[in-house]
């Protein structure tokens, strides 16, 4: 038959490294009863208070938002859940999770505005369309790119923009100098 060229630690490497090129290309996401069990949660009632944006750095509670896979406890899968904020602060905003009322604590950048109320608003104010060629996959128009950023970034631009505190001099000073 001749020399072989190649030995079978090499075929195995070979093999090994197109499956792992395949399952890139294919994620395979494993079935439900594969994650862990969910932790117990408080439960609480839908907020009673509704926000949407309008403009950068406008995130206010009541604003529903999605929550990127990963923002979760593991126990609830790889896919994205619809919340509500009730607290906003850093490193973690609270939220309520529409799917079984669960408070949840999470990193703000897991956390992404749901668009259509956004687009609603618009399309009430006259805005006819966010992208620049309707029915085409193109990207948004310059002045709405905010509506796809997270709340870390809404936060950052809320800081970067807020009006300087006005500076306090004290009048009196010579009357508490003794």
């Amino acid at each position: 038959m001749g020399p072989r060229c190649y030995t079978p630690a090499d075929a195995l490497r070979a093999e090994a490294e197109e499956l792992h090129r395949h399952h890139q290309r294919n994620p395979n996401y494993p079935p439900s009863h594969y994650y862990p069990e969910k932790p117990r949660r408080r439960r609480r009632q839908q907020p009673p208070y509704d926000h949407t944006p309008s403009r950068p750095g406008d995130i206010e509670l009541g604003t529903t938002l999605w929550v990127s896979p990963g923002g979760l406890h593991p126990g609830w899968g790889d896919i994205h859940h619809l919340a509500i904020l009730t607290t906003l602060g850093r490193p973690k905003c609270e939220v309520w999770v529409w799917i079984d009322s669960s408070l949840h604590l999470v990193k703000p950048e897991h956390l992404t505005p749901d668009i259509s109320p956004i687009r609603n608003a618009a399309c009430a104010a006259g805005v006819t369309s966010f992208r620049q060629h309707p029915g085409r996959r193109s990207p948004l128009l310059p002045e709405w790119e905010w509506t796809r950023w997270t709340v870390e970034q809404h936060l950052q631009h809320r800081e970067q923009h807020a009006p300087t505190p006005p500076a306090t001099e004290a009048v009196q000073e010579a009357l508490f100098a003794n």
